[in-house]
């Protein structure tokens, strides 16, 4: 086994063992216990549910896969914070990089060696999620829709490899954990969410460019709508054009790609103090 796959699968083992993974289990099975209970409950009265006869009965199934996969948008978010956020910092924070940085080691496979370490853990956490949803769906509506689901999901890979990056680049800028975990939340929610709000506020104009506008496709291949976009007076309840579904996806792989290579840079340079 190569030095690469064992700095993988040992960073795997420590993700499994930390409070951070229970946590995020935790959190995903009442939210996929929840889910389940209301698309029970609802199954019948959607358009009451939703405050009146919004959508036509003959796209009910794409409704509830959207709004199961707009709860799952925010997912990874919590992951890549809970698992990317201390990823660097805490080998300055807790000395372990005393241990670790005179290894005769490259540093860019124990940066991919934790990068792709806690994408995996996120994928499985977000696995369990997407079981509750097709099981309970699946029952409910008797079938799936294949080539959305599909297409959601490839976004949703896109989406957990671009903000894992941008968390691992937060946390080789800092040396303390708390710092990285505040900058990751200013981030996405202040920056990403509260600027896009502000800017079709103010202009009309939906930010397609923003981390958290690109990460929208993955609700928007079942219906074209995005809650964030509450200044858009067009609604279109068809499934988002491809062209935005390529569009998004090159966001997505610009931000990775960027965030990866600066990211890598910063931790090579690394120095302890």
């Amino acid at each position: 086994m190569s030095k690469t796959s064992t700095i993988y699968f040992q960073y795997i083992k420590n993700y499994y063992r930390s409070r951070s993974f229970f946590l995020m289990l935790f959190l995903i099975l009442i939210i996929g216990f929840m889910m389940s209970y209301f698309s029970v409950k609802y199954v019948n009265d959607l358009p009451k549910f939703l405050g009146g006869s919004v959508f036509p009965s003959s796209i009910k199934v794409e409704v509830f896969y959207y709004l199961w996969t707009l709860v799952l948008l925010y997912v990874p978010v919590f992951a890549s914070v809970f698992f990317g956020s201390p990823a660097i910092s805490s080998e300055i924070e807790n000395k372990t990089a005393y241990y670790i940085f005179p290894l005769p080691i490259n540093r860019y496979k124990l940066f991919f060696g934790k990068y792709f370490a806690a994408f995996t853990v996120t994928l499985f956490i977000i696995g369990l999620y997407m079981v509750f949803e097709l099981v309970t769906l699946t029952y409910l509506l008797g079938t799936i829709p294949v080539t959305y689901f599909l297409s959601s999901f490839l976004m949703l890979i896109l989406f957990i490899l671009s903000i894992m990056a941008v968390t691992f680049l937060i946390s080789a800028i800092f040396n303390k954990n708390t710092y990285a975990y505040i900058t990751v939340f200013v981030i996405y929610y202040i920056v990403f969410e509260a600027g896009a709000f502000i800017i079709e506020l103010l202009y009309k104009y939906t930010p397609v460019y923003f981390l958290n506008e690109a990460g929208s496709i993955i609700e928007r291949v079942y219906i074209n709508i995005n809650p964030g976009n509450a200044f858009v007076s067009h609604v279109d309840i068809n499934p988002a054009p491809f062209s935005d579904i390529v569009l998004s996806g090159m966001i997505m792989i610009i931000y990775t790609v960027v965030a990866l290579v600066i990211g890598m840079l910063l931790f090579d340079r690394k120095e302890v103090s």
